[in-house]
C-alpha cells in the first residue's frame, strides 16, 4: 500500500463520521463506561476470590502445621517412654558386647582383642549396677603404631 492509499479517505465515510461526530462520540464513551464496569467488577470478583483462598491456604497450613507439632510430640514421647529407653540400653550393650565377641574372634591383635574384653566386662558390670555394684572404670591408653621399618 503506497503513501497515498494511506492518506486516502473514502470522502462518504469522512461525511458521514463529521455528521455523526458526537454520537459516536457518544456511543464510545458509553462503550468505555461499560468496560470499564465490568473490569472493576471482575477486579472487585478476582479480589474476593483471591482472598478467600489466601484465607483457606491459610487456615490449612495452620492446621498442618498443629498437627505436625503434635505428632512430633507424640514421636518425642515414644522414645522417651522409660521402657523403650530401658530397651534401648540393652539393645546398645548387647551390640557392643557381640562387637566385643567378633573382635575377640575375628585375628586382631593382642591389645585389640584386650580392650574388647575390657568393653564386654563394663557391659556386664553395667548389667550388675543395677543390683548395687558400681561399673569397673576403663583406663584406655593410645599408642603410635610402630612401623615395620623402625624395627628393621
Amino acid at each position: 500500500m503506497s503513501e497515498d492509499e494511506k492518506r486516502y479517505i473514502d470522502p462518504e465515510l469522512e461525511k458521514f463520521l463529521k455528521e455523526n461526530k458526537e454520537m459516536m462520540k457518544r456511543l464510545f464513551s458509553e462503550e468505555r463506561e461499560m468496560v470499564e464496569s465490568f473490569f472493576k467488577e471482575e477486579k472487585e470478583y478476582f479480589k474476593g476470590t483471591f482472598d478467600e483462598e489466601q484465607k483457606k491456604t491459610e487456615e490449612f497450613f495452620k492446621e498442618q502445621r498443629k498437627k505436625a507439632k503434635e505428632t512430633g510430640e507424640e514421636v518425642f514421647k515414644a522414645f522417651a517412654d522409660p521402657e523403650v529407653q530401658k530397651h534401648f540400653m540393652k539393645m546398645g550393650m548387647e551390640f557392643m558386647m557381640g562387637m566385643s565377641a567378633l573382635i575377640s574372634a575375628m585375628p586382631f591383635p593382642d591389645i585389640v582383642k584386650d580392650m574388647a574384653g575390657k568393653a564386654e566386662k563394663a557391659g556386664k558390670s553395667a548389667d550388675n549396677a543395677r543390683s548395687g555394684s558400681r561399673p569397673e572404670k576403663i583406663e584406655i591408653e593410645i599408642t603410635p603404631k610402630k612401623d615395620s621399618k623402625d624395627e628393621e
